[in-house]
């Protein structure tokens, strides 16, 4: 009878001590270098679905065992959870600014992060989404300087709709597992602006210039 609790501390310490890359969440987190163990780690050049988070350390949170999943708190740019179970993965509460990062066919200076969770099943397909990410622009285009949206499931896709407050600017950001997809729209830029955004790729689609840009993770 004493033996049950026995072989449970020992595989709790054994799972406490295992290197962290081989039980962290899975893509679309994804970092350079991983060191430490499931208890603690740290992660150097951390990003997730194509955005940038930098190096963040990662903490363990024993009492998720009782709900038969892995968790992390977040030190770092951003703060929040993030979860891995036997079927599923994701994150909670993600709430920080990012720097240093970039949006397909924008000049992005930093993008916040308000209660941002999504759950993601075994194979990467979106769950569930919420929360709110505003993107600032290095420099203003068609008389705007930051676009606002909110994280949603498309499908089996994580979706990111953002939108400047007119509407004339906007970046739609769509994440399947292995791959990404953006698309840019501008609307009412000036001449000037025009001729740097034909340069930079952009190409003209009705009365707006749009931009699609794909890759894979």
């Amino acid at each position: 009878m004493r033996t049950w609790p026995l072989l449970a501390g020992l595989g709790c310490g054994l799972v406490a001590f295992l290197p962290a890359r081989l039980a962290l969440p899975a893509p679309p987190l994804a970092a350079s270098a991983v060191s430490g163990s499931l208890w603690r780690a740290e992660l150097a050049d951390a990003q997730a679905g194509g955005l940038a988070l930098g190096s963040i350390g990662l903490a363990a949170q024993p009492a998720a065992l009782l709900k038969g999943r892995l968790e992390w708190q977040l030190a770092g740019n951003v703060s929040g959870t993030m979860w891995r179970s036997a079927a599923a993965q994701g994150a909670d509460g993600l709430t920080g600014r990012i720097t240093g990062t970039a949006l397909p066919g924008l000049p992005v200076r930093s993008i916040d992060l308000a209660g941002v969770a999504l759950a993601l099943d075994g194979a990467g397909r979106c769950q569930a989404a919420s929360g709110q990410m505003t993107a600032s622009l290095a420099s203003a285009i068609a008389g705007q300087a930051s676009l606002t949206g909110s994280p949603a499931c498309d499908g089996a896709a994580l979706l990111l709709p953002l939108a400047s407050g007119d509407g004339r600017l906007r970046l739609d950001l769509t994440v399947q597992p292995g791959r990404w997809q953006a698309r840019a729209s501008i609307a009412g830029a000036s001449p000037a602006e025009m001729v740097a955004l034909t340069a930079a790729g952009f190409r003209a689609d009705g009365a707006a210039l749009s931009h699609v840009q794909e890759g894979k993770w």
